[in-house]
């Protein structure tokens, strides 16, 4: 068994690739060989580096021409591929299904992607995040709820994440993700929110929108602002609670350092799946969603204030829920399956 690699193929946003790392790291601490591939335009992350990564950041039709072909060399050889969606996924997919290789798909939404929906059927399994996604497909008997997997993190206490952030440590704590884009009007809001909830700190994880936030609007004293945060241990550990878009990797990893918080689905997601993403979290009561239409400073504050005042409420609901062991339970489930057909 350990002498088999796993493929596993990924997108290019964090929503596809944090997922793969945290199937990745399962796969190495079993002491089992994986390579990561990973195509999307200009993917630049650190994440990468310590693992067995093949990444196509070229996107125009050759290259990806290029890329369905070699890639049929690599299905043709590896015995198992795992695929966490997005367009990227289509070439290995298909030659998997045409060589009748067995795949697995990881949804992170609780709407699936076209490319999941199109290759669920002959898939061995398919791992979802919740229980309403499985209500997208027509067959169901290889449909699992496991949650999404979640990459590791470091150990990091409260007080020491706030000691390195140089936040008071009785403070209430608001951080704040745009997405890897980052959000132009979310971080506009909230900083205008922080200056009105002057006994607040915020932190806020600013994205490309970084630089032009800073050129554009005077930061208030209580918010400390990054364009990214390479080991997001440490905004997660110091915050109380949080605002957020409503990606399925970024749920994921509120959930699992428990955090409750505000979603505020991206309006233009595809499906608008970024909405039933919130819903799902919000019917569960581990935090509330505001649709950006509904959007401004005060609605956020009082958002703010209500989810900060009833943290403990929220708090208690996502102790129900544990997402800390999908990967270990995603890689058992491809580990049985295939020592069946062994």
């Amino acid at each position: 068994m350990k002498g088999e690699c796993y493929l596993i193929i990924t997108g290019g946003t964090g929503g596809h690739i944090f997922p793969s790392i945290a199937i990745a790291q399962e796969l190495r601490n079993r002491g089992m060989k994986y390579k990561i591939v990973a195509i999307g335009p200009k993917i630049k992350t650190k994440a990468f580096d310590e693992y067995n990564t093949k990444v196509y950041s070229r996107y125009d039709k050759l290259s990806l021409i290029i890329y369905t072909l070699r890639l049929f060399n690599k299905v043709l050889s590896e015995s198992k591929i795992i695929a966490t969606g997005s367009y990227a996924s289509f070439p290995a997919l298909f030659w998997a299904w045409l060589l009748r290789k067995p795949y697995y798909l990881i949804e992170e939404n609780v709407i699936p992607g076209r490319v999941v929906r199109m290759f669920s059927k002959s898939a061995k399994f398919v791992f979802l995040p919740f229980e309403e996604a499985k209500n997208y497909f027509k067959k169901k008997d290889n449909l699992l709820v496991t949650g999404v997997p979640v990459r590791s993190f470091n150990k990091v206490s409260k007080r020491e994440a706030r000691e390195i952030l140089k936040i008071p440590q009785g403070a209430k704590v608001v951080l704040v993700i745009g997405g890897s884009q980052g959000s132009r009007k979310i971080n506009r809001l909230v900083v205008k929110v922080a200056e009105k909830l002057d006994n607040y700190e915020f932190i806020l994880i600013a994205g490309k929108d970084h630089d032009k936030l800073w050129s554009e609007v005077f930061i208030p004293r209580n918010m400390k602002v990054f364009e990214f945060f390479e080991d997001m241990s440490v905004p997660y550990m110091a915050s109380d609670i949080a605002i957020s878009r409503a990606g399925g990797s970024a749920i994921a990893e509120l959930l699992y350092f428990k955090i409750p918080a505000i979603y505020i689905p991206y309006p233009k997601a595809k499906d608008n799946h970024q909405y039933y993403n919130a819903k799902a979290v919000a019917d569960r009561k581990f935090g509330i969603m505001i649709k950006e239409d509904d959007l401004d400073v005060n609605v956020l504050k009082e958002a703010i204030i209500e989810v900060m005042n009833n943290r403990e409420f929220y708090k208690k609901n996502l102790l129900k829920y544990d997402n800390s062991s999908a990967s270990q339970r995603i890689v058992d489930y491809i580990q049985e399956a295939f020592e069946k057909v062994q």
